[in-house]
């Protein structure tokens, strides 16, 4: 069957709302930097080329996303299409941001940006921005297991919270153990978020945390 091509519409709006960002990349190991790919079929289905069908991906995760090989568990339709959403979600943040030209300049937080905790088996990212009324908005996901057959274990953080002095502190309710919470606390310094946890076993997916230093990415 001859592939069916896309509307230049469709495969516009798909471009447009990526960047150019692959979704793997970025849901893998929050890459977002830009990458030369492809439009790919979710269902393997060329002639669907109905918008949510459709993610960009690079080239070699294109290829790895179309491959049919028997040693390990590829990556699905369900599990892309998360991490599509994920990364939508962060362009359309980042690029709603206030530009400004010229010599006009607007007040600069040192704060608020992308944290990175990088690694090859686990890895969290954590994204701060500053509100209107002073408090800020932390969201992040956390992997554990990132070469496991079946897919890395998740967790993620979405909270609105006060700094005090260079310190950001959240507290919720354990899921597993009534009474306990799980706590975080957020130290900014230079560049660098620090995180400590308490209870953070059992709150997330197994093994997961958002525990360590991260990098400032942007």
């Amino acid at each position: 069957m001859a592939r069916k091509p896309i509307s230049p519409t469709t495969e516009a709006g798909v471009l447009v709302k990526s960047r150019r960002r692959c979704a793997v990349c970025f849901g893998l190991n929050r890459d977002t930097s830009l990458k030369q790919g492809q439009i790919a079929h979710l269902d393997a289905n060329s002639a669907n080329s109905a918008e949510d069908n459709l993610a960009f991906l690079c080239f070699d995760h294109h290829d790895q996303y179309d491959s049919t090989t028997r040693q390990s568990k590829n990556f699905t339709p369900i599990e892309v299409k998360k991490f599509r959403a994920e990364l939508y979600a962060a362009i359309d943040m980042a690029f709603r941001a206030e530009v400004r030209f010229g010599e006009a300049q607007g007040v600069v937080d040192p704060i608020s940006g992308h944290y990175i905790r990088a690694g090859d088996f686990e890895s969290a990212d954590l994204r701060i921005q500053l509100m209107a009324d002073g408090r800020y908005h932390i969201s992040g996901l956390a992997l554990w297991g990132k070469g496991r057959q079946f897919g890395p274990h998740l967790g993620e953080l979405d909270f609105i919270a006060e700094m005090r002095a260079d310190t950001i502190e959240y507290s919720s309710a354990h899921p597993m153990s009534e009474g306990k919470r799980y706590q975080a606390v957020l130290r900014f310094s230079e560049g660098y978020l620090t995180v400590t946890e308490e209870n953070s076993a059992g709150n997330f997916g197994m093994n997961v945390n958002f525990l360590g230093e991260y990098e400032k990415a942007t």
